[in-house]
């Protein structure tokens, strides 16, 4: 028994007929077939014209068409409507029971048919499968809808999460008292686990890091985000050294989901007067010096990648840079692109082309390197590419 308190869902039948009393008939016997939780809206057509030119007014879930009548086939009709991609389901009645004729019928777009003569039960049976295939479809296609509809949430908010994202990167040119910090950041996806920045201590040091943390997408991103927070020199003691800063950023890395997640970091501070610097390494890749007559690997003191032992050990690695001298930081994404024939691009790969791009101005230098490398990873997002660039001034 039906809930008096459900409405009873509606299915839309379009019944074309030419004959009268068969019309009459086979519209009795549909109400009779009426399932207790849908309701039938049949209408009404005397031949195909007309049946054609009330589909183009109204939707239609069900369409049972004689074969043969004036004006316009039945045949005819469905092969007019399924060109127009009406979605309708197409029951066809027919006094052909030649077997060419049916497969002619159904090659057409007919969905189902039921030959002349026919029994009641027969007819019951294949509108009750339609009428099951046409809620089947529907539902489908309100789940496809409501996902959608969610799927351009999720979007919405990776888009906004993207964009606080790279408002924590520094400005596009920076400067401190006449060193120049260039950089770029090309995320895989949305949201990266990459993140880098570079700020004034006071007015003789000025502090980076590069943090790289491990996989993609919206857990890496929070993950680096929180990294990045505690490094602020609002919450983080930069007049400490870079290693008491890599061991209580190492503290502070927390993985609730236990899922084995990880980060490199290099962190460390550059005197703006004497051009010295200090810095600290977990797991990170070394970054380079250029200058104007090669390109030298800097060997930072390692330890383990932040997040694997909570009593890992750091230390501080001290480097002198000379006047117009370059120090590029780096994440792996960067050298390890991949080329579908020639496969990794290599450390030893990027280092060349430093090498070869030594003498370019700092811009020009990323905007050679970062070509090169989409080049040869063929435009293709593979992981997140972070490059950080310090110029010494010349004097």
């Amino acid at each position: 028994m039906q809930n008096a308190s459900t409405t009873p869902k509606r299915l839309s039948i379009l019944l074309v007929e030419d004959t009268f009393s068969e019309r009459y008939y086979i519209a009795s016997l549909l109400q009779s077939f009426q399932p207790d939780d849908i309701e039938f809206e049949i209408t009404q057509c005397e031949d195909g014209l007309t049946a054609l030119d009330t589909c183009k007014l109204h939707d239609f879930d069900l369409i049972i068409s004689d074969w043969r009548m004036p004006n316009m086939t039945g045949v005819e009709l469905c092969k007019r409507l399924k060109a127009s991609n009406n979605p309708a389901f197409f029951l066809l009645l027919t006094g052909n029971d030649k077997t060419e004729d049916m497969v002619y019928a159904m090659e057409t777009g007919a969905d189902d048919y039921i030959t002349k003569p026919f029994l009641a039960s027969v007819l019951k049976v294949k509108v009750l499968a339609a009428v099951r295939l046409i809620q089947a479809k529907k539902k489908i296609l309100e789940n496809n809808q409501k996902l959608e509809i969610e799927l351009n949430n999720k979007q919405t908010e990776l888009e906004q999460a993207a964009t606080l994202q790279q408002s924590l990167l520094p400005k596009e040119d920076l400067s401190f008292d006449n060193w120049h910090v260039k950089h770029f950041f090309e995320p895989a996806a949305e949201l990266a686990g990459d993140i880098f920045q570079c700020f004034k201590i006071n007015e003789e040091w000025i502090g980076f890091y590069v943090i790289d943390v491990s996989g993609h997408g919206a857990r890496a991103a929070m993950l680096s985000f929180t990294l990045a927070q505690g490094l602020s020199p609002q919450r983080m003691d930069w007049e400490l050294a870079p290693e008491v800063l890599m061991h209580r950023l190492n503290l502070l890395f927390d993985d609730p989901a236990n899922l084995g997640q990880f980060a490199t970091v290099i962190l460390g501070k550059i005197n703006i007067k004497t051009h010295q610097v200090y810095m600290s390494s977990a797991g990170h890749p070394m970054p380079l010096i250029i200058s104007k007559n090669d390109v030298q690997t800097l060997s930072v003191p390692s330890g383990l990648p932040i997040g694997i032992d909570k009593n890992s050990q750091y230390s501080t690695g001290e480097y002198q840079l000379y006047p117009g001298e370059q120090l590029l930081l780096f994440s792996d994404g960067v050298y390890e692109v991949n080329h579908p024939q020639h496969g990794m691009f290599g450390l030893a790969r990027f280092k060349q082309r430093c090498a070869e791009a030594k003498n370019l101005p700092a811009n020009k230098l990323l905007k050679h390197l970062t070509y090169v490398l989409n080049l040869w990873k063929q435009n293709q997002p593979q992981d997140d590419m972070s490059l950080l660039l310090f110029t010494a001034p010349e004097t």
